[in-house]
């Protein structure tokens, strides 16, 4: 009796042996998640942050910078093609090259729809008549055709990112890969929205001359909510560095977590542009 037990124990523990290494060979196959101690500190994302700021805003003071065609709309746009590249090579998120390669796609063809302002003009100018005027000032209409074709670039993301997940064989992790990937793509296109900063800036001389109907008001606030909506992004990115796996043999992670509030903060800057003009044309 007592070798008949000796037998069952020795197989019971041969197949614990067994699933044991199944399941330490499984772990080491599935990626990792958990967060690690960042090693680069997080005072170097803050001060890339606060650089790339005070370029944007200081190219977009200066005098005839909202047109298309001037030196410093192009420099403009060098700067914010500069930040997508960038953050394809140096970017946190647990995305692929694949991912990549959308997001960058997705924002170039972001900063055509917002450097075109004959699209604008195509799409919704031609809706007006004699009897019924069009929409808007160019300017506005430019920022409308740039939020159409922007929500048209997020509806392919979407649908690219969820049809790569479902190509994958293994599915484990799925919300955090497709939020990974839109989040990718996401920054890249609204970071397009940079390129009408000097069109909101150009727009306080134009809000102070007609200050006595209340537009000087409108383009204070649009600025406030702008400089709040960068500031919290700023406290919410400290606790995804802290948080944060990036893939194995990342470059450089920081430089992406400093870019990605400041790429979803040109969202918000082609809304009060076009909250500013909005007002001026009325």
């Amino acid at each position: 009796m007592s070798e008949t037990q000796h037998g069952n124990d020795a197989r019971n523990a041969a197949a614990d042996g067994e699933l044991t290494a199944d399941s330490t060979l499984t772990a080491q196959m599935a990626p990792d998640y958990r967060p690690v101690a960042p090693v680069v500190p997080f005072s170097r994302s803050v001060w890339l942050q606060i650089a790339l700021y005070v370029v944007l805003v200081a190219l977009a003071c200066i005098p005839g910078s909202n047109a298309v065609s001037s030196v410093m709309f192009s420099l403009t746009g060098f700067v914010v093609g500069v930040m997508i590249m960038l953050f394809a090579f140096f970017t946190p998120l647990r995305d692929g090259i694949p991912g990549r390669v959308t997001g960058v796609i997705l924002g170039l063809l972001g900063m055509i729809f917002a450097s075109t302002p004959m699209l604008g003009e195509f799409v919704f100018g031609s809706m007006g008549s004699p009897s019924r005027p069009q929409l808007g000032s160019p300017g506005t209409l430019a920022v409308c055709a740039w939020f159409a074709g922007v929500g048209a670039l997020l509806v392919v993301l979407v649908v690219v990112a969820f049809g790569r997940q479902m190509a994958r064989l293994d599915r484990s992790h799925l919300i955090v890969q497709l939020s990974h990937m839109v989040m990718d793509g996401a920054c890249t296109v609204l970071c397009s929205g940079w390129c009408f900063l000097p069109m909101l800036m150009q727009g306080f001389g134009e809000s102070k001359a007609e200050s006595a109907n209340g537009e000087l008001w409108v383009w204070i606030a649009g600025v406030v909510a702008i400089v709040v909506f960068a500031v919290g992004l700023g406290f919410m990115d400290r606790v995804w560095y802290r948080d944060s796996r990036p893939l194995e043999g990342a470059q450089a992670p920081w430089v992406g977590f400093a870019l990605i509030p400041v790429m979803l903060t040109g969202g918000l800057v082609a809304l009060a542009t076009l909250v500013v003009q909005l007002t001026l044309t009325v």
